[in-house]
């Protein structure tokens, strides 16, 4: 756990030191121009509520269509939790999303805040802060290729992650080493997004996105242990540690009224690795994972 940890730490940060080179380029250049004074600004603030700040965004109910497990290739259909809800400079709260790295709910706190203005060119911000994500478990029952795999409880992850905006584009990493759920399993996810607006009521996002995981985090979810192949049938697995997926999204919101909206998700994975050579993926199952979501959320 400790080295899972180590590692969470070093990632966090080579990420937030790479993400936030922009910032320093963008500094450097005004500074050798002679134009650091004029029309260009650096701030850099803690995460607090703001008198000035208010709660936005919006939160629903989705109908999802995924696979009945991770690699699996049948499909099912299940209730989801929209949200989307944002503290300008403070906090963040989001729902389920077709990207099953996202978890079922995470949020985030923006510790730090590192802001860069000028007159050229978009307002550039680097938030920083810890993580928390919740991702629901897996039951035997939900797919035949599961039978004597046992269940896999739902788990809290708690890390760090660190954002990049810059006007209608994004890139995030976290990193988050599960803390409940009995396993020392660690994810850590990449994303970058565009996201901009086809008239005023209609607003569309698209997005790449890539996952790494430690060995527990790949043996707990696609590995297959000797008591496991032993009650289940399957040949035995051991997963290692690596990439687990990479995969790309569409996300759509549509204003029906001042306070609806309809929102819409596909999404397309590709699993690597020792999650596409496990046995219940290679085996009996697909290493292509579609998902998409479509439900009704309140704006506020």
């Amino acid at each position: 756990m400790k080295k899972s940890i180590e590692f969470v730490a070093n990632t966090t940060i080579a990420a937030a030191i790479l993400i936030a080179a922009p910032l320093a380029v963008a500094q450097a250049e005004g500074a050798s121009n002679g134009t650091g004074q004029s029309g260009q600004s650096i701030g850099i603030g803690i995460g607090l509520p703001s008198s000035a700040g208010r709660f936005s965004g919006l939160i629903g109910i989705g109908l999802g269509v995924a696979p009945d497990y991770e690699g699996s290739d049948r499909y099912g259909l299940t209730a989801l939790p929209l949200a989307d809800i944002r503290y300008p400079g403070f906090l963040f709260i989001k729902g389920a999303s077709v990207n099953p790295n996202d978890g079922l709910v995470s949020a985030g706190w923006n510790l730090l805040n590192v802001t860069y203005a000028s007159g050229s060119g978009p307002r550039v911000r680097l938030s920083l802060g810890p993580f928390v994500r919740y991702r629901s478990g897996r039951d035997q029952d939900d797919n035949d290729a599961l039978k004597g795999l046992g269940d896999i409880d739902g788990s809290v992850s708690l890390g760090g992650f660190a954002e990049l905006t810059a006007g209608p584009w994004s890139m995030e990493v976290n990193a988050a080493p599960e803390v409940t759920g009995g396993s020392d399993g660690v994810l850590v996810a990449f994303g970058a997004r565009y996201t901009t607006k086809l008239s005023k009521d209609f607003d569309v996002s698209l997005g790449v996105s890539a996952s790494w995981a430690n060995k527990d985090y790949m043996q707990g979810t696609f590995g297959v242990s000797a008591t496991q192949a032993a009650r289940s049938g399957l040949a035995r697995f051991n997963a290692s540690a690596g990439f687990k997926d990479v995969g790309a999204d569409i996300r759509t919101s549509y204003a029906l009224s001042e306070s609806f909206s309809l929102v819409g998700q596909v999404g397309y994975r590709r699993l690597l690795g020792s999650a596409d050579d496990s046995p219940i993926v290679n085996g009996t199952g697909s290493p292509h994972q579609f998902r998409a979501i479509v439900g009704i959320a309140v704006r506020f």
